[in-house]
C-alpha cells in the first residue's frame, strides 16, 4: 500500500446536534507506491468538510463526506507536490474572484 496508516480526524465542529458541520484532515507519510510512483517519506494531507446527523442520544443517523480525491491522487502519482494540499489550500481557494485574492471583504478598498 501507499501508507503504512492513514490516520483522520476532525479538525473543527461548527454545529451542535443534530446536525453537526465540520472540517476533516486525513493525512500519512507516503512510504509505499501508487500505479508506479514510489514515496519518499513526504507527508500527505487531505482536507473536507461533512455534515453528520446524530439523534438524542448521538448516535450518528447519516453522515455526507465532501472532499476533492483528484487532488490527493495526483500526489500519490507524483503529478503534484505535497506541500500544495497542505492546511487545506486545495479546497480553501485562493480567495474571492471578486473583491481579489487576499483582500478581506469589507476591509479598506473593499466595500
Amino acid at each position: 500500500g501507499a501508507f503504512a496508516s492513514f490516520p483522520w480526524e476532525v479538525l473543527e465542529v461548527f454545529s451542535g446536534p443534530p446536525k453537526v458541520v465540520f472540517s476533516w484532515r486525513h493525512w500519512a507519510h507516503f512510504t509505499g507506491s501508487y500505479k508506479g510512483n514510489q514515496g519518499n517519506g513526504q507527508l500527505v494531507e487531505m482536507y473536507g468538510m461533512g455534515i453528520a446527523v446524530v439523534d438524542g442520544d448521538l448516535k450518528l443517523r447519516k453522515i455526507e463526506i465532501y472532499y476533492k480525491p483528484e487532488e490527493f491522487l495526483a500526489v500519490l502519482e507524483g503529478k503534484k507536490e505535497a506541500a500544495e494540499l497542505r492546511q487545506g489550500r486545495s479546497i480553501i481557494g485562493s480567495g474571492c474572484p471578486v473583491v481579489g485574492e487576499g483582500k478581506p471583504v469589507g476591509g479598506p478598498g473593499n466595500k
